[in-house]
């Protein structure tokens, strides 16, 4: 965790200040994202949050990843040393929990309230760790919003001619659909491009 926050504050200082394109299927950003996981989403709200632009260009047409797609049993360990934006997504869901209407398929009291050793619905942390994915899906929905970030879902990578480099580094990707996303600084899972 602790690197993943160096990663992205060193990433943010190393990007400049962008407007976005007049064309219309261009745009650019200080920051482009490929991908809709929870990472690139989370990635995306403390670029916003530094003050830089961002785009997240993703394949996919639900945010999250496997958090918001059916991964709702939270393997964590020690839940003493999540802190930053991870936190907030447990206690948002904790929030979510704690409201009647949200207990569709039984009672609150019956719920068994197991976790990994510790409870699912933390009431003295004010955390939930495992979770339905609408209800993870909607967190990063809130999260976007919240820091208007700019999404383009459904947008897939053409990996045969979508990726532009200058002195071997990725500045800018082109997706099936046609349009381009430019950015000094592109955040791209491993892939390999054909």
């Amino acid at each position: 965790m602790k690197k993943y926050l160096i990663y992205i504050a060193a990433l943010i200082f190393m990007c400049s200040n962008a407007g976005f394109s007049q064309k219309q299927k261009t745009q650019s950003a200080d920051v482009i994202i490929y991908g809709g996981t929870s990472a690139a989403i989370t990635a995306a709200v403390q670029v916003s949050k530094s003050g830089k632009t961002v785009l997240v260009v993703s394949p996919d047409n639900h945010l999250g990843g496997l958090s918001a797609s059916g991964l709702g049993f939270t393997d964590t360990g020690d839940k003493s040393v999540i802190g930053g934006l991870a936190r907030e997504f447990y206690h948002r869901l904790y929030l979510h929990y704690d409201k009647p209407e949200a207990w569709k398929w039984q009672k609150k009291e019956e719920y068994g309230n197991k976790g990994q050793g510790t409870p699912a619905m933390d009431g003295t942390e004010h955390t939930m760790w495992i979770f339905e994915p609408h209800a993870a899906e909607q967190v990063f929905e809130d999260f976007v919003k919240e820091n208007n970030i700019q999404i383009y879902l459904d947008e897939w990578l053409d990996r045969q001619n979508g990726v532009e480099k200058k002195d071997g580094k990725i500045v800018a990707i082109k997706t099936l659909s046609g349009k381009t996303s430019k950015a000094k600084c592109l955040l791209m899972p491993p892939m390999k491009v054909i």
